[in-house]
């Protein structure tokens, strides 16, 4: 594909990790490191699957979990005057301090939410502010797992439709506008609905990571694990958003 959306300008290597020790309930002090790397090498083997522009810190954290793997096998000495350490507590400390920075820098972006909500405006979404329904945040490897899931429904199909007219990445884009302008916010799932191409389903996903990383396309869940609302920002109008995308496609 010409077309490539550089992951790091998401989320790097341990906010991977922290993700699967969250959406899997482990102790960061006890990672049962042979779960966490298959799980780790299962995403990085989606990502390449769409084709994403993985950074290389992803390959030298995947490089770590396996040396890591390999230590913990290893028998350990009975006749060490010294406790030996724990071959995962580099990484525990790296992801402790991590996960410590994330959190500081999640509270000022809150606080200045917060600040900026002094002066009301109304809300391009469609959901009644009445309802106050609880959001999880939604980060881009929710939206990775809910594509995995898409992709693994059709590979089941016994042969794919052949589409004449490639879409583009730009035209997805502005389909996904479309119903977003109509209905204020979409189901991630309502997107590859209808007969899809493997190429339409990659194509439609590495749009709505590039609307997400423009700040066109927010992403909310009712329920861990269940589907992904999708919605226009209310602070951000239809029509700037689509300039946004006309001058980055402008610029050589």
């Amino acid at each position: 594909m010409a077309y490539q959306v550089r992951l790091s300008q998401f989320e790097g290597p341990l906010d991977l990790l922290l993700h699967l020790i969250r959406r899997d309930k482990i102790d960061i002090y006890d990672i049962p490191i042979s779960h966490i790397t298959h799980e780790y090498l299962y995403y990085i083997e989606i990502m390449q699957e769409l084709e994403l522009e993985l950074a290389g810190e992803f390959f030298v954290m995947a490089a770590t979990l396996m040396r890591i793997k390999a230590q913990m096998l290893l028998p350990r000495r009975s006749d060490a005057d010294e406790e030996e350490e724990d071959p995962r507590d580099e990484l525990v400390r790296n992801l402790l301090e991590y996960k410590k920075y994330k959190e500081a820098a999640q509270h000022m972006a809150e606080m200045e939410n917060d600040r900026r909500r002094v002066f009301t405006r109304p809300t391009a979404v469609s959901v009644s502010d009445d309802e106050e329904e609880p959001a999880l945040e939604v980060t881009v490897f929710d939206l990775l797992g809910a594509f995995k899931k898409v992709f693994d429904e059709l590979k089941k199909q016994v042969s794919y439709r052949i589409s004449r007219d490639p879409v583009t990445i730009e035209q997805k884009i502005d389909i996904i506008r479309s119903s977003l302008e109509s209905r204020g916010e979409v189901l991630f799932t309502e997107l590859f609905e209808g007969d899809f191409s493997k190429m339409d389903i990659i194509v439609t996903f590495l749009a709505v990571l590039e609307m997400v990383r423009l700040g066109d396309l927010l992403a909310r869940q009712m329920t861990k694990g269940q589907d992904i609302w999708l919605y226009r920002p209310a602070d951000k109008p239809l029509m700037e958003a689509e300039e946004g995308v006309h001058e980055r496609n402008e610029q050589p």
